[in-house]
């Protein structure tokens, strides 16, 4: 039985159609699944690694070895605790903040000038966890942290952490104590 040329085209059209549908679709399940947001102080479970956030503190400048460090926008140290869950040593990736409109920047690799930088190459024990800070150069405004197990892109989780703006978690409120009444 002859196959018409246009017949067979449609259907392998259809087809291909068909299959980029799935993987776009089995894509979009990987990043819902990632897509879920925490607040500052959770603990946030990725892979085998568990991320704390606990305070984000902005500079205009930093003071380094090498002098005065001034970035292109602003500061922003994200103080984090981080713990490996797992059987094995695990290597901490260096993370990303991403905007209210989806822009995305990287952490610093330099930590000239940060007061306890987590540093740039992390890798921890089974069972062993670090806290510092991580750097960032961008303009002052609300934020999430991404965070994630790293390795293999294929089996990488992530998770998002909520950043107000302003937010400086960690830092008690001055004490208020009650004015005394006036002597009877």
């Amino acid at each position: 039985m002859p196959v018409n040329f246009f017949t067979f085209r449609r259907r392998v059209c259809a087809g291909a159609l068909a299959a980029a549908a799935a993987l776009l679709l089995a894509g979009c399940d990987r990043q819902s699944a990632s897509s879920k947001v925490y607040e500052m102080g959770e603990e946030i479970a990725t892979g085998s690694l568990v991320y704390v956030v606990t305070q984000t503190t902005w500079a205009e400048q930093l003071e380094g070895p090498a002098g005065l460090r001034i970035p292109t926008n602003k500061f922003l140290m994200v103080n984090v605790t981080v713990k490996n869950a797992g059987r094995d040593a695990a290597g901490v990736p260096l993370l990303a903040v991403i905007d209210t409109g989806g822009k995305e920047y990287m952490e610093l690799d330099k930590g000239d000038g940060v007061p306890q930088w987590l540093g740039a190459l992390r890798t921890l024990l089974a069972g062993a966890s670090d806290s510092g800070n991580m750097l960032f150069d961008v303009p002052q405004g609300t934020y999430k942290l991404r965070v994630s197990s790293g390795g293999d892109v294929e089996k990488e989780s992530t998770a998002l952490v909520n950043m107000p703006y302003g937010v400086e978690s960690g830092k008690t409120a001055p004490a208020y104590t009650l004015p005394t009444p006036p002597g009877k």
